[in-house]
């Protein structure tokens, strides 16, 4: 299946990122974005991390599965160490919405700056 998703996702973001204005910063959403190889794609990333039992409880909360099916998928991605590592921004999701927001939009804030 990734052989033929990953490949569509990739055409699909070249023609929609040709349509951006030169100075207008693009964000592409790709949940693996290191195990996919899409991270040649981009100039910058940006990681959102979070402590492994609040990522278990997001998730079984929102898809309604069990800890262990969730740990499994845990398993498969990219250890979150690596990921800060390798990211260039790194987004703390361990608190409230509000300190959320915040990093957010210090990223974003950095991120235009490097658009203009």
């Amino acid at each position: 299946m990734n052989e033929i998703v990953h490949p569509f996702v990739r055409r699909l973001a070249v023609q929609r990122e040709a349509l951006a204005k030169p100075d207008q910063l693009v964000v592409h959403v790709v949940p693996l974005l290191f195990e996919s190889g899409y991270i040649d794609m981009v100039n910058k990333s940006v990681v959102v991390v979070a402590p492994d039992e609040q990522r278990i409880a997001r998730v079984m909360l929102r898809d309604n599965a069990d800890a262990d099916h969730v740990r499994a998928r845990m398993a498969v991605q990219i250890d979150p160490k690596e990921a800060r590592a390798r990211a260039d921004y790194v987004i703390e999701n361990d608190g409230d919405v509000e300190h959320l927001r915040e990093q957010t939009r210090a990223v974003y804030d950095a991120l235009a700056g490097i658009a203009h």
